[in-house]
């Protein structure tokens, strides 16, 4: 399973390297953001999901358009651009004093993160020949990411950098570091594959083209919900804990952290190996199924201790493994070659998810309490398996004509 690694090159390892790198550094301090905007300008569970969605909706909405630049001027040029902008807005970040800046360096964040993030994907394919190889490059990237998850709020606690402003400085100088790596090895290495995508490939073409596909659509809304149910670990739990009066929330928090990034560290490619002859999408409805034990769990678990939670993040966490890497290999798969970067920028539409979680999670739990949050995500959840069922009849019947 792994000898395919030896395929990788510098541009497949330097993505997957960075990705541990700034996700390590990240993640000291993005968990606890609700944190520092209540602490700094005393928001309450709404204003902060309406806080940190709106600028995430405006990131993903550009972010369809990067996708489709990338097609046309290349990943490179639009990946340096995105590391120069997220640079400058993280170091706004660290230093915001107004809700106003802070607001505005959020905004800019999140495009940069879709100038980064999605072309980074489908460059990677773009550098790899087999497809063995490609799904394998999509796994260990998200290993890596899920290696930063897990540690960064640890070591964050252990040096006094969690939940602090100015930790983002620190998160601005991994990218730093991540732009001068990614000028030296896109100067010394091409791509094996090219996008074969023509100049005269218009947006309006390119919708035309997305609007006929109708199991990708589907995949779309379902990944919409996913993100809308998954979502709740960062934002609806963290303020959940606060609601219900955990102990030690930051250090609890940074638990379940750990619990969930290390459970996909252990199993994620023993679970590869034991799914690996399960098409995509069943392996996805599997994961889906996992969800919904687990906001079942977050339901029922009892307040006045910690275990519960903790089973509960563990089996989201199992569903996670199984569910999201396995979200990209069926985006590379569906899209046709010439318009990878375009597929990739429409699926990350479904991200609209996470923008929407903390505003409707907020509300749910702000309004009604923390067994109808988590009884609307069970809801949301078992949608999704639905959704993609009806997406694999779609996609086999295309096959068979």
């Amino acid at each position: 399973m792994f000898s395919v690694v030896k395929e990788f090159n510098l541009t497949v390892w330097l993505i997957i390297i960075s990705t541990l790198a700034s996700r390590f550094t990240f993640f000291m301090v993005w968990p606890f953001l609700a944190i520092i905007l209540f602490n700094k300008f005393a928001l309450d569970e709404f204003e902060i999901g309406a806080f940190i969605s709106a600028p995430i909706i405006i990131g993903i909405s550009f972010g369809f358009f990067v996708g489709y630049l990338s097609d046309k001027v290349g990943r490179r040029k639009i990946i340096i651009l995105g590391l120069i902008i997220n640079i400058v807005s993280l170091l706004a970040l660290g230093f915001a004093d107004s809700m106003a800046l802070m607001f505005t360096a959020m905004v800019w964040h999140s495009i940069s993160r879709s100038m980064v993030e999605n072309p980074g994907k489908a460059l990677m394919t773009d550098m790899l020949k087999g497809r063995e190889a490609k799904d394998m490059a999509l796994h260990m990237r998200y290993f890596t990411l899920n290696i930063g998850a897990a540690f960064g709020p640890l070591v964050g606690v252990t040096i006094g950098l969690t939940a602090q402003q100015i930790t983002f400085s620190l998160v601005a100088a991994t990218y730093f570091i991540y732009l001068i790596a990614a000028l030296i090895v896109f100067t010394i290495e091409a791509p094996k594959n090219k996008t074969k995508m023509a100049n005269d490939i218009s947006i309006k073409m390119l919708f035309a083209v997305l609007g006929k596909d109708h199991a990708f659509l589907l995949f779309v809304f379902a990944s919409l919900f996913t993100f809308i149910a998954y979502a709740q670990i960062e934002v609806g739990l963290l303020q959940y804990l606060r609601v219900e009066n955990f102990l030690d929330i930051t250090k609890f928090y940074a638990i379940l952290i750990l619990i969930n990034a290390t459970t996909i560290i252990i199993l994620q490619f023993p679970m590869l190996s034991l799914l690996k002859n399960w098409q995509p999408l069943h392996r996805a409805s599997l994961g889906v199924s996992l969800l919904v034990l687990a906001f079942l769990g977050f339901a029922f678990s009892p307040t006045n201790t910690q275990v519960g939670i903790m089973i509960s993040v563990f089996i989201l966490s199992l569903g996670e493994v199984i569910l999201f890497p396995t979200m990209n290999i069926i985006v590379d798969r569906m899209a046709p070659d010439h318009l990878k970067g375009s597929y990739f920028g429409a699926a990350a539409l479904g991200g609209y998810g996470f923008a929407l979680a903390p505003i409707i999670g907020g509300f749910l739990l702000h309004q009604y309490g923390g067994l109808v949050l988590w009884l609307s995500m069970t809801f949301l959840s078992a949608m999704v398996g639905g959704l993609f069922y009806l997406a694999q009849k779609l996609q086999a019947s295309v096959v068979s004509e």
